[in-house]
């Protein structure tokens, strides 16, 4: 495997100069990475798992992180083990984490599986493990196949915002599932990312579908778009700043 470069390099440095290891905000703020950035941040970490062992040790809300050994081996061509998969079962506590049904009330049967499939470059780190009713894992793999190359060229880009963007571009004037932009988002406020693109100037309206098992899908359809500011998150950011000074200054006219 190629010795890490770019910012995995930068922040395997920075731990080894504090063994007693950082928390996230520290390291975004000694390698000077602006805040809109960390979610590029947060992937490029879990990244040091192909190379290194990432200890977590708890600290509240700020969890610090430590350097450990080098790996001998590729993480990422390691079956998952009895251990590995009991955790995340135990961690879900009966739940299917995208469709929600559960093991009592719904008599559904979990499995194992990767957010970010192995053949794109995800891990086994627990991160990237979740726990899905067994119609949801064949509904993924379903749809994740007829998007395959799609999706790799959407996960490459580091602004949430361009992944969601880039998706429905690629999908223009048709409608996208709300799981497949949940995926490339890689957070839990994707909904709230989507609605921002609105203030560039995009159109996205929004509909609903129930499938044959009798849940009911979300569906988002971009209908125009403009060409990306240089950095869309900061200028969202900044639209954002502005929008609410204005808004202020309204309410102290009246």
């Amino acid at each position: 495997m190629k010795e890490p470069t770019g910012v995995v390099a930068q922040i395997i440095d920075l731990l080894r100069k504090y063994p007693e290891g950082l928390t996230s905000g520290e390291i975004r703020e000694k390698l000077q990475i602006p805040a809109d950035k960390q979610t590029h941040l947060d992937r490029r970490k879990r990244d040091i798992r192909k190379w290194y062992e990432l200890i977590t040790v708890p600290n509240g809300a700020n969890p610090r992180y430590k350097l450990g050994e080098k790996r001998q081996d590729n993480p990422n061509a390691l079956e998952l083990n009895g251990r590995l998969k009991a955790e995340v079962l135990r961690a879900c506590r009966g739940r299917c984490q995208m469709c929600g049904k559960t093991i009592d009330e719904d008599g559904v049967k979990l499995q194992v599986d990767h957010k970010i499939p192995q053949s794109w470059g995800g891990s086994n780190d627990p991160e990237n493990l979740w726990a899905l009713c067994v119609e949801c894992n064949h509904g993924k793999k379903n749809l994740f196949a007829s998007q395959d190359e799609h999706i790799k060229t959407v996960l490459a880009y580091p602004s949430v915002h361009v992944r969601i963007g880039e998706l429905l571009k690629i999908h223009f004037g048709k409608p996208v599932s709300s799981r497949l932009i949940d995926f490339v988002a890689n957070q839990d406020d994707w909904k709230k990312r989507t609605r921002e693109l609105r203030y560039l100037g995009w159109e996205i309206s929004t509909s609903r579908e129930k499938q044959s098992n009798g849940r009911v899908i979300s569906f988002y359809q971009l209908n125009k778009f403009t060409e990306w500011p240089e950095d869309p998150t900061r200028w969202i950011r900044q639209y954002e700043k502005d929008r609410e000074k204005k808004n202020k200054a309204d309410e102290s006219d009246d």
